[in-house]
């Protein structure tokens, strides 16, 4: 198995959730460069840190400081993505799939990519956090 690397922020619910986005796509990028992954893996894991990073923060920040812990791992030629949050209780998994993007707000597209794009989820929520544990190929 391929070294761990652990990002993790804290946003409180009445700032800009923006930065701390930013920076977890940074960490997703030096991420990527550390391994030879194939580009589309490479595409995907930064596309896939971007959306559940931002839902994390939008949604289970809205209305409370949220903690966040991203920790990516190499295995064979594969990346292992958990997302850990102190946010109020939401499994991904459970939504059923989404066909399109909600036609007021556009909004969906990342839970449709996290059904499209991870392998093997699993989600827990134990001591009021989710945890989200899924392969990307």
């Amino acid at each position: 198995m391929g070294h761990r690397r652990r990002f993790s922020a804290f946003v409180t619910k009445d700032s800009n959730p923006t930065p701390a986005i930013r920076h977890s796509l940074q960490f997703a990028r030096e991420f990527i460069a550390q391994h030879s992954f194939d580009p589309r893996l490479q595409v995907k894991l930064a596309i896939l840190v971007e959306e559940l990073v931002t839902n994390a923060l939008h949604h289970g920040g809205k209305f409370q400081d949220l903690a966040l812990l991203l920790a990516l791992q190499e295995v064979g030629g594969a990346v292992r993505l958990t997302l850990e949050d102190d946010g109020p209780p939401f499994d991904p998994i459970a939504v059923p799939p989404i066909t399109g993007p909600d036609p007021e707000t556009g909004g969906g597209i990342g839970l449709a990519i996290v059904h499209a794009w991870g392998e093997d989820p699993v989600y827990m929520r134990s001591n009021d956090s989710n945890a989200l544990e899924l392969t990307l190929r």
